[in-house]
This record gives structure tokens, C-alpha cells and sequence, in this order.
């Protein structure tokens, strides 16, 4: 596909992830960034997005956003932080191999 059409879908991605679930959408923004400077990005990008969504899954509690840690919150999380971390990495990668 062409790039445009990527960016498209992953910005789409981007936009459901935060309707989702803005706080970990927020982390994986940041995330995605940083993985772009870290040293097998291909390996840590995937083990950090679930370590991001287990660790809401513990701290949303604690805040009152949720009443306890559940497999439907942590899918919307993985979900949110996947589509945010994942796309923006692959995104940027795919711009620096294209200029």
C-alpha cells in the first residue's frame, strides 16, 4: 500500500484509540516516539505495550476510573495502547525510509 494510505488507517486507529481510552492512548503516543531511539524497537514495542496496558490495569483503581482490574478494560487498553504505540513507531519509521 502507499504510505498515504497508511498513515491514513493509522490515524484512524489513533483516533479510536483515544475515544477509547485517552490516558493509555496518551502513554502509547509517547511511547511509539521513544521507541523509535531504542535498541530492538521490534521486540520492545509489542513487550511494552502490554506491560502499559497490565500497569493501567493496576493504577486505574487507585485513580477511581475503574472499580477493579477486568479482561474487558485490559483488551480496550491493549487495543488503545497498540494503536497508538505501534502505528506512530511504524509511521515514523516508514517516513525516515522514505525520505
Amino acid at each position: 500500500m502507499d504510505f498515504e494510505t497508511n498513515v491514513a488507517i493509522s490515524a484512524g486507529l489513533m483516533v479510536a484509540a483515544f475515544v477509547l481510552d485517552w490516558p493509555r492512548a496518551i502513554v502509547g503516543v509517547a511511547f511509539g516516539v521513544l521507541g523509535r531511539f531504542l535498541p530492538y524497537a521490534t521486540i520492545v514495542v509489542p513487550l511494552g505495550v502490554v506491560l502499559i496496558s497490565i500497569g493501567g490495569e493496576f493504577v486505574y483503581p487507585l485513580l477511581g476510573r475503574t472499580e477493579s482490574p477486568s479482561l474487558w478494560s485490559f483488551a480496550i487498553g491493549l487495543f488503545s495502547v497498540a494503536a497508538t504505540a505501534s502505528n506512530l513507531y511504524i509511521t515514523i519509521r516508514n517516513l525516515k525510509d522514505r525520505l
